[in-house]
């Protein structure tokens, strides 16, 4: 909020600066052209500019009372970012099963992935029952997510005997490789990264795929 404000005033400030410079270059040019002005109408040029202005400021550039709302949702979002980034495999696929319960969906259960250490796989029911499967990964390090990572979890969909419906998968990390994004598109997976997993907690928005 303080960054805000500190910007709608500086406009402000920006404004009245321009305006005034053009009231006195009007006023100049008047005088140049030698039309009679009365004594002190610099001064009523000056403050219309000022006036006009404020009008302007007001309209487009004060701080909204939504600003301080929007700010707040931004921190929520670092804040949740934050959490994940710290979450092992075992802790997110909890908190997404959480997300998944809250937002509707039955028969949550979490699988461990033996091929995969650092994946969790949740099983549930959206609310016309159709199967859904959440392959929950966190990240192995600083890079994007391989496009192996989600092969595998390709390789695991097409050994069951039965494909579920939506297929997502879900990881702490910042972003997938183009590999990965061109395999999972392929596939049909809908990827989330770090900072969707954070807006679908916050936002309290479900994944399109798991709302019926």
């Amino acid at each position: 909020m303080a960054r805000t404000t500190v910007r709608a005033y500086l406009n402000l400030a920006i404004l009245v600066a321009g305006l005034e410079l053009l009231a006195i270059g009007v006023w100049f040019v008047l005088e140049g052209v030698r039309v009679n002005q009365s004594d002190g109408m610099m001064v009523v040029y000056i403050c219309a500019a000022a006036g006009l202005a404020s009008v302007i400021w007001l309209a487009g550039y004060r701080p909204r009372a939504d600003e301080p709302v929007e700010y707040r949702d931004d921190r929520a979002l670092r804040d949740a970012q934050a959490r994940l980034d710290r979450m092992d495999p075992a802790r997110l696929a909890e908190h997404v099963a959480e997300l998944c319960e809250r937002d509707g969906l039955a028969e949550v259960e979490t699988v461990r992935v033996v091929e995969d250490a650092y994946a969790v796989d949740i099983h549930a029911r959206r609310g016309d029952g159709t199967p859904a499967v959440l392959r929950c990964r966190s990240a192995d390090g600083p890079g994007p997510v391989a496009g192996g990572v989600v092969q595998d979890f390709v390789s695991a969909l097409d050994a069951a005997e039965e494909r579920p419906g939506p297929l997502l998968l879900a990881t702490t990390a910042g972003c997938f490789s183009a590999k990965a994004e061109a395999l999972a598109a392929g596939a049909g997976i809908i990827l989330l990264d770090r900072s969707a997993l954070a807006h679908w907690e916050c936002d309290k928005e479900t994944p399109k795929a798991l709302a019926a």
